[in-house]
């Protein structure tokens, strides 16, 4: 887009304020988008190119939902871009959407208030432009089904290299009772298991409470642990260790090699991938963590807390599974 176009028109307060008011009226999205876009490279160093396309989206959006200029809904904006994540940006044929792309669309309207002001028709007081711990960091309807969670449970159990059954179990639990990422799952050592709570380092160094069933099934596993680190001249301190026969066993289990299980016990239970979604179990797991807590009445500032989840916002949890 030239963002010499309309020098003529957006150059004079009275000439861009009188096109801009009918564009609203109309809701005329090229008219709004190169408007934005002229206002952008009069007040903008390295403007984003792609904002006024968002622009364009979010206005068709009102268009379509009979909204009136400048009679909006407070939550506009944040509707919009929550329902885009979902069905995609109307028209563009494409959807759900990453959060990634979200995030960029929100980060691309966030000079749509004071374009406005230049444009002198200020946005309606009572709409509020959402901050971005306002969204979901994760869709909530990828959090893993509990059906489908205790069908891993039960295939860990029957996973054909037998000596990592008792592995693979410990890593779903970690990832889907107690919350954790990979790599957190990866960073733990013995020592971390206390009594009744898990200690999470990192830059997220936090306390977890464990579950009965984490518990037990932590409880299972020590034994088999010291087992493994018997293999080792000197035993590793980490709490999951290598169980393939041979010179690595009684290692630790890397980052890499924790992510390779998963995947490799994904393609064997059946997880397929979801549109451009790679086949994970990982997030799904993490955010069954999420749901349990919250339905077991946790405040949801806690569960932030103990997932490392600090701009958790998940709307009605507690609907699913």
């Amino acid at each position: 887009m030239n963002g010499g176009l309309g020098l003529e028109v957006w150059d004079h307060p009275e000439e861009r304020k009188r096109v801009v008011g009918q564009a609203l009226e109309r809701w005329d999205e090229e008219t709004l988008k190169q408007a934005y876009w002229a206002y952008l490279v009069r007040h903008r160093k390295k403007p984003d190119q792609g904002a006024p396309l968002y622009l364009g989206y979010w206005v068709r959006w009102l268009a379509l939902k009979g909204r009136r200029w400048p009679h909006l809904e407070a939550s506009d904006l944040k509707a919009f871009l929550l329902e885009a994540k979902e069905k995609g940006f109307p028209g563009s044929g494409r959807g759900p959407l990453a959060w990634s792309t979200v995030e960029r669309a929100r980060a691309s309207l966030r000079h749509l208030f004071p374009f406005l002001d230049w444009a002198g028709h200020p946005m309606p007081p009572h709409v509020a432009f959402p901050l971005k711990q306002e969204l979901p960091a994760v869709a909530p309807s990828r959090a893993m089904p509990e059906a489908r969670y205790q069908e891993l449970l039960a295939k860990a159990e029957a996973y054909p290299l037998a000596y990592w059954r008792p592995l693979l179990k410990v890593l779903l639990v970690l990832l889907g009772e107690v919350g954790l990422t990979v790599k957190e799952v990866a960073d733990l050592w013995k020592e971390d298991v206390r009594e009744k709570s898990l200690l999470v380092r990192g830059t997220k160094l936090r306390e977890v409470p464990l579950s009965p069933f984490a518990r037990e099934v932590l409880s299972d596993w020590l034994p088999q642990r010291e087992f493994l680190a018997g293999h080792q001249p000197l035993p590793y301190p980490h709490l999951l260790l290598k169980p393939a026969p041979g010179k690595n066993r009684g290692k630790p289990l890397g980052l890499e090699e924790a992510k390779w299980i998963l995947t490799e016990f994904a393609d064997f239970a059946g997880v397929k991938a979801e549109g451009k979604r790679r086949a994970d179990l990982a997030l799904p797991l993490r955010w069954r963590a999420i749901r349990r807590f919250l339905k077991e009445g946790h405040p949801r500032e806690k569960v932030a807390y103990w997932t490392g989840m600090k701009s958790l916002v998940v709307p009605e949890w507690g609907e699913e599974g």
